[in-house]
């Protein structure tokens, strides 16, 4: 079976990192990368017309030009696109924006590593539990 993960990331060397953690892990799921809120809806537009929709969803929370919060306000309020797991990255972390993400639907918040020790044990901890623990949709 075939795992998609849609990653909203502007950040050219966050992508890299992940794309290159999940390459030196084999991890066998299809990483596909977007760099704004309007390319993601976009890509889902696709999906939506191909019924062939992401097993999930990473959201930088400050991609632009909409923040985590909106993205996710109007993903939920989808009933093509509610059913996604939604999980927001963010390297700043406060009380007040983990409790506006998950009142918007966020599945998790996790903050982003700082070393690339920390981000291999993050991003296997991620797969294990998202590809391995529980079950997705298809």
């Amino acid at each position: 079976m075939s795992r998609t993960i849609l990653m909203l990331e502007h950040d050219e060397d966050d992508r890299y990192i992940t794309k290159a953690v999940f390459n030196e892990n084999s991890y066998q799921v299809s990483l596909n990368f977007v760099t704004s809120s309007d390319e993601a809806f976009l890509y889902l537009q696709q999906c939506k017309e191909s019924n062939k929709y992401p097993s999930l969803i990473l959201l930088n929370y400050n991609a632009g030009p909409s923040n985590a919060v909106e993205i996710l306000s109007k993903l939920k309020a989808s009933a093509h696109y509610n059913h996604i797991p939604v999980i927001v990255l963010s390297g700043v972390v406060n009380d007040k924006i983990v409790q506006e993400c998950y009142e918007a639907g966020a599945s998790s918040f996790i903050q982003k590593p700082d070393t690339s020790l920390d981000t291999d044990k993050k991003i296997s901890s991620f797969f294990h539990y998202w590809f391995e623990t529980v079950e997705l949709p298809n």
